[in-house]
């Protein structure tokens, strides 16, 4: 089943790693910014203060008296292009006399009150207490740090940090389920790079484990199928020796008995009809898997003719194409011949089969269809595995169609079903086209 691409671990992984990084550079940097203004306004509202402080006491001392806080705010209101650094309420006391010289507001009700200490030129000492208003527009300047250029730096900055460390974890599991989709397509040598076992972190491990995993797996495959060799080869002599005695008794029984031969005379080409086929289930394993080139109709004209030689009965068409595959063309004809023998087999006579073949999507397709009565999608769910057969069907042992996919398998390729009910069986092999 193919992934999602919203689903995929590489985009989970991506995303995930560049927006927690993103938002971590970006609010730690716009909380720095921030910060660092707060001090600068602060700094630069304290000059203010201090230089509006210095002029009202040089004037003070100069005078003797000083105009009202309206009157010199209303003076210098045009002289102050940001009136944020400007003090609202101001208070200047003379500190030896205790005498408030500008402002008589009542210091108490001052928010965030900033006291300076001032000596002026003849030696007298003065504190001011300014109320400061520096209120800076958070909203706004949030706004304005997202829409900056040092934004668009931290978004590529994050998405290049994200990507390496997508490749650094999707790379590795993407190359161990290649070797697990090998392994499952019969490549049972299938084992994992040295760049990829001998890594010392939980891939690596994970490497290592497949490794021995395959190895278990092959060895266990090989030691069944030597088993069944082995079985198959040890019953053809007991069994010979069976129709033999069967014979000879056969001979000294009466006419009305030699239905009992009959009848073992049937179970043992009935075993013997099984032993075949369990050992040409065998023998797929061990035939040669060629990487040269081949014309399907060379490999399927023949068999054609064959069929319908052997089976008038199923009218069979067939039109010859150009294509070609990799592999070794006995796979491809083993696969057919159990295809077509399954259509005989399980389809009334005069049931017309069809094989054609085309290219889709750089893949070679052969579809072999018939019009028999079809399949339900519970029996095409099983209809591949070994000894598997349906209600009604006598006439077989249920491995044709596990040879034809492990067949199909070994060329690299894959075979799928599709039927209704009452409508036929298509069966479709799918290859790399060479």
């Amino acid at each position: 089943m193919a992934i999602r691409w919203y689903k995929r671990l590489f985009l989970k992984i991506f995303v995930t790693v560049w927006l927690t990084s993103f938002l971590v550079i970006a609010l730690t940097a716009f909380v720095i910014g921030h910060l660092s203004e707060q001090q600068r306004d602060r700094d630069v509202f304290n000059a203010r203060v201090l230089g509006q402080a210095e002029l009202l006491i040089d004037r003070f001392e100069r005078d003797g008296h000083l105009p009202s806080p309206k009157e010199w705010r209303r003076y210098h209101d045009d002289d102050h292009k940001e009136p944020r650094f400007f003090p609202s309420r101001v208070q200047i006391t003379e500190l030896k006399s205790g005498q408030v010289i500008f402002g008589h507001e009542d210091v108490r009700k001052f928010r965030n009150p900033m006291i300076l200490n001032v000596i002026s030129d003849t030696n007298r000492e003065y504190q001011v207490v300014a109320e400061t208003r520096i209120r800076p527009d958070l909203a706004a300047k949030v706004f304005g740090f997202f829409l900056s250029v040092q934004v668009v730096l931290l978004m590529v900055v994050a998405g290049i940090a994200a990507l390496l460390i997508s490749l650094m974890v999707v790379r590795p599991v993407n190359r161990l389920r290649q070797y697990t989709r090998d392994l499952y397509n019969g490549d049972l040598s299938a084992r994992t790079d040295d760049r990829l076992s001998c890594r010392g972190d939980e891939i690596g491990e994970l490497s290592r484990e497949f490794n021995r995993m395959a190895e278990y797996v092959e060895q266990t495959l090989q030691s069944n199928t030597h088993l069944l060799q082995d079985v198959s080869h040890e019953l053809r002599a007991p069994l010979a020796r069976l129709q033999m005695a069967a014979g000879l008794a056969g001979q000294k029984m009466s006419e009305a008995d030699q239905h009992f031969i009959e009848r073992i005379n049937q179970e043992c080409d009935r075993i013997n009809r099984l032993i075949d086929e369990i050992l040409s289930l065998s023998r797929l394993e061990q035939m040669e898997v060629s990487d040269q080139s081949f014309e399907l109709t060379e490999v399927i004209d023949t068999l054609v003719e064959d069929f319908r030689f052997s089976s008038p009965h199923h009218p069979l068409q067939w039109t010859p194409v150009a294509y070609r595959i990799k592999g070794n063309p006995a796979l491809l004809e083993r696969a057919l011949s159990n295809i077509l023998g399954n259509a005989v087999k399980h389809t009334p006579a005069d049931t017309e089969i069809i094989i054609s073949a085309e290219l889709v999507a750089g893949k070679v397709l052969i579809r072999v269809a018939d019009t028999g009565p079809g399949l339900s999608a519970e029996q095409l769910a099983t209809m591949f595995k070994p000894f598997v057969r349906f209600t009604g069907q006598q006439n077989g042992y249920g491995l044709g169609l596990s040879i034809a996919q492990r067949a199909v398998q070994l060329l690299g390729g894959t075979l799928t079903a599709s039927s209704q009910p009452g409508k036929g069986l298509e069966l479709i092999l799918s290859f790399p086209k060479v």
